[in-house]
């Protein structure tokens, strides 16, 4: 039934949030970051430090501390990152006290160098981040299966110094 053009009616207004802002809202919450603890930004000199080296991609990494908080728990993802960035250059390769935060060190850095995750509950692995893994980045004689080189024609010239 349409309604006149002079109906006098005022519209019906509701005290809470529309529908839109509720929605909007939820989008936000799901978008936020499984680990709280500690952003995956916040993780980039941690990263540098315990690896040797910077992620390119930060989703690997973000993926990987994902995991790593699922697995081990929020609270050792947060003792691991302090533990970390108290450590100077000659601390850092003695294996931690805390035997949750070296398993969880370990289990880091063999994440982002592989790009796979393994699922401690039954052991499966799953590759995430394969091309976009560090050893990708730290072995300068090789590349990802399928990733081509710098240019058309690449592998038709001897490496340098070769």
């Amino acid at each position: 039934m349409r309604r006149s053009a002079t109906n006098d009616e005022p519209p019906v207004r509701h005290s809470g949030p529309d529908r839109r802002a509720v929605l909007v809202a939820l989008a936000g919450v799901a978008s936020l970051p499984a680990f709280p603890a500690v952003a995956a930004q916040d993780w980039s000199v941690a990263v540098q430090i315990l690896a040797g080296t910077g992620m390119r991609d930060p989703t690997l990494l973000e993926l990987a501390l994902t995991a790593l908080s699922r697995d081990a728990g929020a609270d050792v993802l947060a003792r691991l990152h302090r533990a970390v960035l108290a450590r100077d250059a000659d601390d850092i390769v003695r294996p931690f006290e805390d035997a949750a935060v070296e398993a969880a060190a370990r289990s880091l850095v063999a994440m982002l160098y592989t790009g796979e995750i393994a699922d401690a509950d039954d052991g499966t692995v799953t590759a995430i981040g394969f091309h976009q893994a560090l050893a990708w980045e730290v072995l300068a004689f090789t590349k990802a299966p399928s990733v081509c080189g710098p240019g058309f024609g690449w592998w038709a010239d001897a490496p340098e110094g070769a």
